[in-house]
């Protein structure tokens, strides 16, 4: 990798951005009036999150594909209010896994897992990739119940999901992500399974690679893939009508010495995949086929769609699948317009020659209903292009950028546009694909691309680096050089620019799910008085406590007691600001189906963690800078509690323990003032007052 420090390469002329005007800088005052501004309308942070995780997965496969099934085509979960009115994503299974049911393979301890499955209502099947431990979770649940099975969404929230508001049947969670499992709690499970009732069952999958906490392994069984070759007869008997057919087929001296070269290090899945191929196609060149590219057709695909327009939409839907197609055929219409030659001859305007579904289906893509969280909570509405295929994207992109010498500049230059998009979901998928092209190009893309984004006064772009270093990051040999890069950009001697999207990038400095090397990095800059550093601090402090359901809010609520409590006025300030925007912007939807602002959520999940946010929330209120600010976004607080009585009592609980962290009365007296005008939320204001109308007799606490 060239060292950051190496002079860069020069762009070639027709590369090189256009000069960016330089913005007004922001005063604290801005930042302060812009962060409460958004508790009007709150949700952006985990908005941009669910965004960054929909892109990835599209792009890169940097977590579970929860709409990946198979056949390959992308299904998105159905959101169903139960009768609790909460919310939980379900997907029926499909049509293939029930023709799959007939060839299933039953391990030799079937029994001994069933009768855990029955003893404990719910299990933990441990296996390593494609080795059937679905199909096998599937098989379990349907031997114990009549009502049918459906698949729970993997990133389901066990400790918020209640197996009363579920209909009867079996329920499985397959591929549980490695954040989710770290977070399991042995408390949660004992909950759910003393609710498992004999016509309810859950059935939980992980690969071997997962860490799971020791007090669930109670739970876990650990499960291994049945023979290859007795998954590819099985199949290929159901697909070709009987066994007898099956094994003519594989008694063949060519197709046996093929399968048993190829079975002899496969997974059951690709046995799977091997016995579809035969039925389909026959058996000649068996070996060819199998032991060709995966990308073995895309060649000839991508050259023999029919014109520019087409391959333009080819490359648009790649990289920005999940957006609505009006989005997508404006990209592409842009990209086409780039890459068209000059002095065309006009063309036969024909406005209506080929209709949308048409277009898609050529492609081997559909319009699908969109799976992405919105920041009301649910899920986005309308539909979204996607391919059917869910490595298409990654290959229609890796194949334009191997292939084709002369598109590559102007491929660059399109996704500079693409980052630059009003839209936020758009600039996000632009920033992940030059990610996914740094996987292969590195200094290039880092030199052309991720560089000046860095460098721009643009905080939209150096958000865009900073996502697209990301993606670099999860590349194990890239690691090391995305971390080398964001401690080079983060140093004293970097302009604040870089120091600013260093920031941003702070999931670069993630370790195995831990994450001191990010809190070292804020507390770092943590003083500094560079708006578009304190901005840069804000957001990413905001992000790190809604990610994955906060699992970083203790350490996070530390440090920013830390730095409004102390010596640096810097930190104080920086720490309220970040505070204020953490207060306005965060919201969670609860088990309920009420909206929470998030750090309201938390202390309702962590006693400790209340305390941590009241004393903030003193900290704010009596804030020469931000009290205004503050005392607005507690009345929104106040409005989103108020139609739930959980809520308020939670919030009012929260107010008396913020009015006792001093011996001075004047918190209690602004909480007082302040919620007594609140018109827009009658019963939290009631509460409020009540809570600390009981105050007046009880001793106040120091802390």
């Amino acid at each position: 990798m060239m060292p950051p420090s190496e002079p860069e390469p020069q762009q070639p002329p027709s590369q090189q951005p256009q000069q960016e005007q330089e913005p007004e800088p922001k005063n604290v005052q801005t930042l302060g009036r812009e962060f409460s501004n958004r508790a009007a309308q709150p949700g952006e942070t985990g908005e941009r999150l669910s965004a960054e995780r929909d892109a990835r997965s599209n792009l890169t496969g940097a977590r579970v594909r929860a709409q990946k099934v198979v056949g390959g085509d992308e299904i998105t979960y159905i959101t169903v209010t139960t009768t609790g009115s909460r919310q939980i994503q379900l997907l029926p299974f499909t049509t293939d896994h029930h023709d799959w049911d007939g060839s299933f393979i039953a391990p030799a301890d079937l029994e001994r897992l069933k009768s855990r499955a029955a003893a404990l209502g719910l299990l933990i099947l441990r296996g390593e990739v494609d080795s059937g431990r679905s199909a096998l979770g599937r098989h379990l649940l349907l031997d114990h119940t009549r009502e049918g099975a459906s698949q729970l969404h993997p990133e389901t929230d066990l400790s918020a999901l209640d197996v009363t508001d579920l209909k009867p049947g079996g329920y499985l969670l397959a591929d549980l992500p490695q954040l989710r499992a770290a977070t399991l709690h042995a408390f949660d499970l004992d909950r759910l399974a003393a609710q498992l009732r004999d016509r309810h069952r859950l059935i939980i999958t992980v690969d071997t690679g997962t860490r799971l906490p020791d007090a669930v392994e109670r739970y876990v069984a650990d499960v291994r893939g049945p023979d290859p070759r007795s998954v590819l007869e099985a199949h290929l008997a159901r697909l070709v009508g009987s066994a007898t057919d099956a094994r003519t087929v594989l008694s063949d001296g060519e197709v046996h010495d093929v399968c048993r070269d190829i079975l002899a290090s496969a997974k059951p899945r690709f046995a799977v995949h091997i016995a579809t191929l035969i039925a389909d196609s026959g058996t000649v060149d068996l070996r060819a086929r199998l032991g060709a590219r995966s990308d073995f057709d895309l060649d000839d695909w991508f050259a023999n769609l029919p014109d520019l327009d087409t391959q333009a939409l080819a490359i648009s839907v790649a990289v920005l699948g999940g957006e609505p197609y009006e989005q997508v055929a404006m990209a592409s219409a842009a990209l086409k317009r780039r890459l068209e030659p000059d002095n065309q001859p006009p063309r036969e305007s024909r406005p209506f020659n080929k209709t949308v579904s048409s277009r898609l289906r050529g492609l081997g893509a559909h319009l699908v209903p969109s799976s992405m969280l919105t920041r009301h909570g649910g899920t986005a509405p309308g539909q979204v292009v996607r391919y059917q295929d869910g490595d298409r994207p990654q290959q229609v992109i890796l194949h334009v950028w191997n292939e084709y010498d002369d598109i590559r500049p102007e491929f660059l230059t399109w996704l500079r546009l693409c980052a630059r998009s009003e839209v936020g979901t758009v600039r996000i998928r632009a920033a992940v694909a030059a990610g996914l092209l740094a996987t292969k190009a590195f200094d290039h893309i880092r030199a052309t691309v991720i560089l000046p984004w860095a460098k721009s006064p643009d905080p939209g772009l150096r958000e865009a680096a900073a996502i697209a270093l990301g993606t670099v990051s999860d590349v194990p040999g890239l690691t090391n050089a995305a971390h080398r890069l964001v401690d080079a950009w983060s140093s004293g001697d970097a302009i604040a620019k870089l120091q600013a999207t260093a920031i941003r990038a702070w999931r670069v400095k993630l370790a195995d799910g831990d994450c001191e090397n990010a809190v070292s990095l804020l507390d770092l800059v943590g003083s500094s008085d560079e708006p578009a550093i304190i901005e840069a601090l804000c957001e990413t402090i905001a992000e790190m406590l809604e990610y994955e359901d906060s699992v970083y809010s203790a350490r996070l609520l530390t440090m920013l007691r830390t730095w409004m409590s102390g010596r640096s006025p810097e930190k104080r300030l920086n720490g309220k600001l970040a505070f204020l925007l953490s207060a306005a912007d965060l919201v969670r939807q609860r088990p309920d189906g009420g909206l929470w602002p998030t750090m309201l959520a938390i202390t309702e999940d962590d006693g400790g963690q209340a305390v941590d946010v009241a004393e903030l929330w003193a900290q704010a209120l009596n804030s020469s800078d931000f009290n205004r600010e503050a005392k607005e976004v507690l009345a929104e607080w106040g409005r989103l509690a108020d139609s739930s009585l959980r809520a308020v009592g939670v919030l009012a609980s929260l107010m008396a323990t913020c009015a006792q962290v001093r011996i001075s009365t004047r918190t209690e007296r602004i909480i007082a003032l302040a919620v007594d005008r609140w018109t827009h939320a009658p019963r939290s204001r009631a509460a409020i007052l009540s809570a600390l109308q009981h105050l007046n007799a009880a001793p106040r606490s120091i802390r």
